[in-house]
This record gives structure tokens, sequence and C-alpha cells, in this order.
């Protein structure tokens, strides 16, 4: 069977491939954009479904997440000794979950700032689109 790939060489990876790749890394960027310029930040997540959940601090970015705005998150890996890597691209558009949600996610997610006294909201991002290349030594 033939691989299908991009105008690079690089394998282009099936929606599947994407969700596993995805879930199988508990550490991916949030790109937004907040007052006008972008910004991308690290954040811990799970994938449920086809959606990405993440816990953020309440402040700018949940400000600018929350108003409905573009966002994208990407995960990936590389071996640069072996020549080979993967990156996974999701766009779309991220809300709150509601409290019943928030509960059940809650344990699951782990926070950058390890305290519990300060308020976090869990968002999820709904994607618009997901994409996947692998780039592979020939």
């Amino acid at each position: 069977m033939d691989t299908a790939t991009d105008r690079h060489d690089l394998e282009v990876l099936s929606l599947q491939e994407c969700l596993s790749l995805l879930g199988s890394r508990p550490l991916g960027r949030l790109a937004y954009v907040d007052r006008g310029s972008p910004s991308i930040v690290p954040v811990n997540h799970i994938v449920d479904g086809r959606t990405i959940v993440f816990r953020a601090l309440h402040g700018a970015k949940t400000d600018a997440l929350i108003m409905g705005r573009p966002v994208a998150f990407e995960v990936d890996d590389h071996d640069p000794a072996r020549a080979v890597g993967w990156s996974v691209l999701v766009r779309g558009r991220a809300e709150p979950v509601d409290d019943e949600e928030a509960r059940r996610f809650a344990a699951e997610l782990d926070s950058w700032a390890a305290t519990t006294a300060m308020r976090h909201v869990i968002v999820r991002i709904h994607p618009e689109e997901i994409t996947g290349r692998r780039l592979r030594r020939s």
C-alpha cells in the first residue's frame, strides 16, 4: 500500500493516527490571539473523542479563549539522531466545559501551576481541522 505524502514528501497521517498521536503525549502547545497579538503556551491535555480538553488559569488566556476566537493546538515529537518525527495540528474554537464535565476532567488534568488555591477553568477545543505529518528517513 502506498503512503500518501504532501508536497514536501512528508507522510500525511490519517485522522485516527492524528488522534492517537495527540493522546500519546501529555503536553501540547496552544496558540491563540490575545489583545491582537499571537500567543503560544504549553498546556497539559487529554483527548476526548475528537476534542482536546485542558485546564487553564482564569485570566487573559481564558478570556481570549472563551470568546469563540480561532485557536490552534499542536503536539509533536522528533528524534534528530534518527531523522524521524511527527507533528499534529488542530485548528478550531475553544469554549469552557460545563460544571459536570469540569468535575469529570479535573482529576485527569494536571496543571503547570501546581496549586489548588488558584481558580481554573476546563476548556475544550472543538476541531474544525486536524492534520498530521510524519518525517521518516529515506
